[in-house]
C-alpha cells in the first residue's frame, strides 16, 4: 500500500477476512425468503455465541438478541420456528399492501417509495466494475440489502486476496471502493431501515439481525478509512 503498506499486518489481515465472512453470511441470511436449511444451522452451530469482527456495546446489544432467537428455538429448528421466523420476514419485508421495512435502498430517497431509481444503477455499475452481476432469477433490484452485503463481503475479501500476493496497490483500489460503497450505499439507509425494524416488529431475529449489519457497517467504514488515510 507505498506508504500505508507498514500499517498492514497479518492481524489486519486477519480482521478483513472476518469482516467478509461476515458480510457474506448477512448477505445469505437475507438473500430471499428465509432458508430453512441455512437457518437450521446457524441454530444448530450456535452462530451467535461468537460473532466475528464486530465488538462494542451496540454489538453486543445485537448479538443478545441473536442469541434470545436461537435459544428460542426447539432442537432442530422445527416447522413452528420456521414458520415463525417465515411470517416475521413477510410481514417486515414482503408485506400486503405496504412493505414494512423495505429492503432496497432506492426506496429510502423517493416520497413514491419507488424501486429502480438511480440508486440502483450506481450500485449496478459499482457491481460491474468488479465483474458481478445480480442473481436474475431473483428478480430483485440491484439495491436489495442482501446484495450490498455481498458485494461488500466480495470486495474485502478479494482485499485479502491482494494482501496474501503482495498487490499493495491493488489492495488500496479495493479497499478505497469498499469504504467508499459503504459509505455511499448501504450506510446511507440502513441505519434509518433498522429504525424501521425496531419500530414495527418485535422480533429478536430481525431486530438483532438489523442492529448488527449497522454495526458490522460502521465498523468496516471506521477501519478502512483509518487505514486509508494518506
Amino acid at each position: 500500500m507505498n506508504d500505508n503498506c507498514g500499517k498492514a499486518s497479518m492481524e489486519f489481515r486477519d480482521q478483513l477476512e472476518a469482516a467478509a465472512a461476515l458480510f457474506v453470511l448477512l448477505g445469505r441470511i437475507f438473500h430471499g425468503i428465509p432458508d430453512r436449511s441455512l437457518f437450521a444451522e446457524l441454530v444448530e452451530q450456535q452462530v451467535f455465541e461468537d460473532i466475528p469482527y464486530v465488538a462494542g456495546s451496540d454489538a453486543q446489544n445485537a448479538q443478545r438478541r441473536l442469541l434470545a432467537w436461537a435459544r428460542s428455538c426447539d432442537v432442530g429448528f422445527s416447522e413452528k420456528d420456521y414458520h415463525d421466523l417465515r411470517a416475521g420476514y413477510t410481514r417486515l419485508f414482503v408485506g400486503t399492501k405496504r412493505v414494512l421495512a423495505p429492503p432496497w435502498e432506492s426506496v429510502y430517497f423517493n416520497k413514491e417509495r419507488m424501486v429502480f431509481q438511480h440508486q440502483t444503477f450506481e450500485v449496478r455499475a459499482m457491481y460491474a466494475k468488479h465483474g458481478l452481476e445480480v442473481d436474475l432469477i431473483s428478480r430483485e433490484p440491484d439495491d436489495h440489502l442482501a446484495y450490498e452485503l455481498m458485494f461488500l463481503g466480495h470486495l474485502l475479501a478479494r482485499g485479502v486476496g491482494f494482501f496474501e500476493q503482495g498487490e499493495s496497490g491493488k489492495m488500496r483500489e479495493t479497499l478505497v471502493d469498499a469504504v467508499s460503497f459503504t459509505v455511499c450505499h448501504p450506510l446511507s439507509w440502513v441505519p434509518q431501515w433498522r429504525d424501521t425494524v425496531h419500530r414495527h416488529s418485535s422480533n429478536d431475529f430481525y431486530c438483532g439481525y438489523a442492529a448488527l449489519v449497522e454495526v458490522a457497517l460502521r465498523q468496516v467504514e471506521d477501519d478502512l478509512s483509518s487505514l486509508l488515510l494518506p
